[in-house]
């Protein structure tokens, strides 16, 4: 008896240690694989400037930095990205959740708090011993020790795809800062145009207002051009506001009032983006954040199943019972009538010693409807999840070859543009200037080679703003900064 007693005390004593242990290790573990994803992420990058066929390529390594940001942006456009991922209300929120969900790791592993019972008796038990008027006992509920394992796993892979959340709103808010700036840039770009054409039909229209002069254009002419000078005036007024609502949306990712300044932008030329859509279908499989969300939400659901499995497991209970015995005066029996003596007196009562037990208990799962529900609901869940995840790769790809395919739209739009179309149209306008200067033109032939130029003019910027919009997307979709071989290279220190 004194060797079980002594076993029991030893289970009462390693065990809530051991489960103790168990939960302190998961969440450790698990906070710091957060504490570090929360304060040093930034884009994953990959070179990918000179692609070659997936087939033939090794698969992408990444480069990593210590710092989220870098001193000194290489481009106008990152110090919004900067900006919006230190200050958007957004980002703060998921922030806020994900250690939210961090912090139920140790609620789900720590065990049930012990109970305290006491029983005061009125009219005592009588006992032997004594009157027993007061019980004190103290019971631990000791939960079956894989179900708080199981039950932190599941806590940390919520805390997993909170995590892998808010990566991807990282990665959606750095698309949506990038397509407002090139939204920028276009009206920029409009605006330039517009103001320099607006300079051409003025000059243009000293030209025909010398000539109507001495009679040798009809006043036609000249009223053609004041129409199309005020309608540059007005295209210059409404892609103004156009600019004043594009840079409000700039502004609002970037947690800045709606009529901060945003400052000029410069024309660039636009980006050569050549490769092959494979290696960025490879890379949206292994770095896109809404699949590696998913793929969370499949651990986190077969460890639910996990978890749902141990239900027929009992949980037990121990526990230490006092008993207070207050001591009587003993029972004197009476003379025996037969033999004139009294029967020996036990006063036993007397002394009132306390006595203690150890109480061990054990619950009966034998309602196994309630287990099977559970089961049944948790393998729906971690079906449902693979089907989602496959829905979302055929989605992701989809979008990347949409993406794709529209970078190279605008990239050979572009290409036609600068070798033919803007050069024959730019030649045609002048040379027709020169005809109407000598008479052998009309003016709705000149303004018409005007008007083509001026669409091709603006048809380059558009494109130009449309193939970074579309890349924008295809980096967001493959959840890495794509760059030329050459940056990654120097980046990386290869």
């Amino acid at each position: 008896m004194n060797r079980f007693v002594h076993r029991a005390c030893l289970v009462r004593i390693f065990l809530p240690a051991g489960v103790l242990v168990t939960g302190c290790a998961t969440f450790n573990k698990t906070q710091s694989e957060v504490t570090r994803a929360l304060h040093d992420w930034q884009r994953p990058r990959a070179a990918w400037g000179e692609m070659r066929p997936a087939h033939q390529q090794s698969p992408p390594e990444l480069g990593e930095s210590k710092e989220v940001f870098s001193a000194e942006p290489a481009r106008p456009i990152d110090q919004y990205v900067q900006q919006a991922l230190r200050n958007n209300p957004g980002i703060q929120a998921a922030i806020s959740d994900t250690q939210a969900k961090l912090r139920r790791i140790p609620q789900v592993t720590s065990l049930p708090d012990p109970t305290i019972r006491a029983a005061v008796r009125p009219e005592p038990i009588q006992t032997a011993a004594g009157d027993m008027y007061f019980t004190l006992g103290v019971n631990q509920t000791i939960p079956l020790l894989a179900r708080l394992e199981r039950a932190g796993n599941v806590a940390a892979a919520e805390a997993r795809v909170a995590l892998e959340q808010l990566n991807m709103r990282r990665q959606q808010l750095v698309a949506d800062v990038e397509t407002a700036f090139w939204q920028v840039y276009r009206i920029d770009r409009f605006l330039e145009i517009t103001r320099e054409n607006r300079q051409l039909i003025e000059d243009l229209r000293s030209v025909v207002e010398t000539r109507y002069k001495v009679g040798g254009v009809p006043q036609q002419d000249l009223l053609r051009v004041d129409t199309e000078l005020g309608k540059l005036r007005d295209d210059e007024f409404r892609l103004g506001k156009q600019r004043n609502a594009a840079a409000a949306s700039l502004n609002q990712l970037r947690a800045q009032p709606a009529q901060s300044d945003v400052r000029q932008t410069t024309a660039t030329p636009a980006r050569d983006i050549a490769g092959d859509v494979d290696r960025v279908m490879a890379l949206a499989t292994d770095h896109n954040p809404s699949l590696a969300m998913l793929q969370r939400r499949i651990d986190q659901n077969q460890e639910q199943l996990e978890l749902a499995r141990l239900g027929y497991w009992p949980d037990i209970s121990l526990g230490f019972e006092w008993n207070y015995l207050e001591g009587r005066d003993a029972y004197i029996p009476p003379l025996n009538i037969t033999t004139g003596q009294r029967p020996p007196i036990n006063r036993k009562s007397e002394v009132g010693d306390d006595n203690w037990a150890l109480t061990f208990q054990v619950n009966l799962p034998i309602w196994s409807g309630r287990v099977q529900g559970a089961i049944h609901e948790a393998r729906e869940r971690l079906a449902s999840s693979e089907s989602e995840l496959a829905d979302a790769r055929n989605k992701t790809a989809f979008r990347v070859f949409d993406a794709w395919s529209r970078i190279q739209a605008s990239r050979h739009s572009l290409e036609v543009l600068n070798a033919e179309l803007i050069p024959e149209a730019r030649q045609a306008y002048e040379v027709t200037l020169i005809g109407y200067q000598s008479g052998n033109a009309d003016f709705v032939t000149l303004i018409d080679a005007w008007r083509r130029w001026l669409e091709f003019e603006l048809m380059r910027h558009r494109e130009t703003a449309n193939l970074e919009t579309a890349f924008a997307e295809l980096q967001r979709e493959a959840g890495v900064q794509l760059i030329p071989d050459s940056d990654a290279d120097a980046s990386t220190g290869e």
